[in-house]
């Protein structure tokens, strides 16, 4: 456990990109916020655990916060969009193949797209 919470843990920010999903998700199906903004902001406050990391500089904390903030947020983008494509390639006439389609508004589905104008 010692070794999950330090700066240069790998593991941590895979594990914090799921957790952001589950709460970004939520509280866009909740309350229609806009996942993007909620998705990045969320991973921002889960990076800041690597600011509590006393085993390395001031400045490579910083730099490992925005390399883990980033990397969390890309995990959260990549574990939606999957379950988008598996959500929606369930519905009768669609082609799993096919991942890029036009995604029915608001759906109350938990998996949504973030990046919606």
């Amino acid at each position: 456990m010692d070794e999950f919470l330090k700066s240069r843990a790998m593991m941590t920010p895979g594990v914090a990109g799921g957790v952001t999903t589950m709460i970004t998700g939520t509280l866009v199906s909740q309350f229609g916020l806009p996942g993007n903004w909620t998705g990045l902001v969320i991973s921002l406050l889960l990076g800041l655990a690597v600011l509590a990391d006393k085993s390395v500089s001031v400045y490579q904390r910083i730099v490992y916060y925005i390399i883990n903030s980033l990397t969390i947020y890309a995990v959260a983008i990549g574990i939606n969009t999957a379950g988008m494509a598996i959500q929606y390639s369930n519905e009768p006439g669609s082609d799993p193949a096919i991942i890029e389609r036009e995604v029915p508004p608001d759906t109350g589905r938990f998996f949504q797209e973030w990046f919606r104008n």
